[in-house]
């Protein structure tokens, strides 16, 4: 195979720029993954992690979207006696002789994929380079690269036209934001960065992490489809699915405003000292939203999703928590997944309780 490149120099050597179909790239590539060997007790083997295979899965249906673009360079290295260089062109020699430095799932994902032929990719040869070399360069692009906050990417959707539940995730969570009125004004971190002096308490990207679910189950595939013109499929486990392909998102804004405000009303301190109680930080959120499915399966079977709904429950809660001596802090909910487990229970179980009670009360 003989191709046009564009030789270019920087500080950790000279390299080559090609374009190359995706077909042909598999074809010359391989990865060899490091393993730990349990007899010596050492790492074996080349430079690549091992191969993720949800990560590859994730890849093959990306690449099948409408949108699906890879536009940055797989990073491939060509041992001395596999290719020719001359005129700025490169003649490679042979298949499966370019060890992959940086690409190895994308390129995992679009073998599995069955559009691989639709993409000509960038790919930077690296000449003769030592294991060490190859080490380095890998290292160097995965260890010194600041992955990207996940609120940022979120918010990034909200410049898109197409619906989505990502869009409707981030324009709740924002609304919630700015209205003076809902209990999170200026307290989530809309770029995942805290605003100095501020009472910001909960990233963007938690809350829109903790609300998807409740939205689709499959936000990507139900955006594609959604490009396309196409009815993205219901989802009868999400509380909020239905409100969302009927467009009804204000109906999402008010149910979720409803529940926090119940919250603020029932535990007001817990709820304005976040130094001192858990309740609007990332535990007590969590395991609200972890308990919502059960709240609002409730409340839609008496025909109520109300404040004042969430509020009776909530503050059953809080009765229990009283006769227990509970509180709202790290103390008794540790900031991690069993703290939210452990509040979320209290809350399904008082729920359990007063499920039993007819809505009038007789």
């Amino acid at each position: 195979m003989t191709l046009p490149v564009l030789p270019f120099d920087q500080p950790a050597g000279s390299f080559l720029l090609a374009a190359l179909p995706a077909p042909d790239i598999i074809r010359i590539s391989k990865a060899d993954p490091r393993k730990f060997d349990s007899i010596s007790m050492d790492t074996v083997g080349g430079i690549q992690r091992e191969p993720s295979s949800k990560r590859i899965t994730e890849i093959a249906q990306y690449s099948e979207s409408v949108d699906a673009t890879f536009p940055t360079p797989i990073l491939l290295a060509l041992d001395e006696g596999c290719y020719q260089v001359e005129n700025n062109q490169i003649k490679i020699v042979g298949d499966a002789v370019a060890d992959i430095v940086d690409g190895q799932h994308r390129l995992l994902g679009l073998t599995k994929s069955t559009r691989a032929a639709d993409f000509v990719i960038p790919v930077v040869f690296i000449l003769g380079a030592t294991a060490e070399q190859k080490a380095l360069i890998f290292a160097t692009i995965n260890g010194k690269q600041t992955k990207v906050p996940a609120s940022l990417i979120y918010d990034l959707f909200a410049v898109t036209k197409s619906r989505s539940a990502y869009k409707t995730a981030h324009e709740i969570a924002r609304a919630l934001n700015g209205q003076r009125h809902s209990p999170w004004y200026k307290r989530l971190k809309m770029l995942g960065r805290k605003t100095p002096g501020s009472m910001e308490t909960l990233s963007q990207g938690t809350f829109v992490n903790f609300l998807l679910p409740h939205i689709s189950l499959a936000p990507d595939k139900d955006f594609d489809l959604i490009r396309q013109g196409l009815e993205p499929p219901a989802y009868e486990k999400c509380i909020f699915n239905e409100y969302f392909n009927k467009n009804q998102d204000s109906v999402i804004l008010k149910i979720m405003l409803n529940v926090f405000q119940a919250a603020r009303r029932t535990w007001p301190e817990e709820w304005d000292r976040p130094d001192l109680y858990i309740l609007s930080k990332t535990t007590g959120f969590s395991a609200i939203m972890k308990a919502l499915p059960a709240m609002v399966n409730e409340g839609t079977s008496r025909a109520d999703l109300s404040e004042d709904f969430f509020a009776s429950l909530f503050l059953a809660v809080k009765v229990r928590m009283q006769e227990t001596r509970v509180k709202l802090t790290s103390d008794f909910f540790a900031p991690s997944a069993s703290g939210e487990g452990q509040l979320r229970d209290m809350i399904v179980n008082e729920l359990s309780r007063i499920s039993s009670t007819p809505a009038n009360g007789s």
